[in-house]
């Protein structure tokens, strides 16, 4: 059996956990797959201008993803709880040394965007 170092933990996880679902492909209207998304009781939400402006375009980035639905689910959860994505910056932040949350999160995205995530 070999032995699972990180090279071989990283390629694991870029072919098999985040090899994508291919719905789209498959079904006949991608808009079906994008759940809803209920913005009522969240007008006292801190970052309801926000949240209101995703909204706007939420259908069109969910549909330019590769799995609208699963897209659309983490995405809503991301601007309801920003938290979340605060918390990721950090962790990034700890573990390189980097001291700039906007540098991070670009080059979260950049290296995200190589990976076609």
């Amino acid at each position: 059996m070999k032995n699972v170092d990180r090279k071989l933990l990283r390629e694991l996880i870029v072919e098999e956990i985040l090899n994508e679902c291919g719905c789209k492909a498959a079904a006949p209207d991608p808009r079906e797959l994008i759940p809803q998304f209920e913005i009522v009781g969240l007008e006292n939400h801190p970052h309801f201008d926000m949240i209101s402006d995703y909204e706007l375009d939420r259908e069109g980035h969910a549909l330019d993803a590769k799995c609208p639905g699963s897209y659309a689910k983490t995405a809503d959860q991301l601007v309801i709880n920003p938290e979340f994505v605060a918390s990721i910056i950090k962790i990034l932040m700890d573990k390189s040394g980097s001291t700039c949350p906007q540098s991070s999160a670009k080059a979260l995205n950049d290296i995200a965007t190589l990976y076609n995530f």
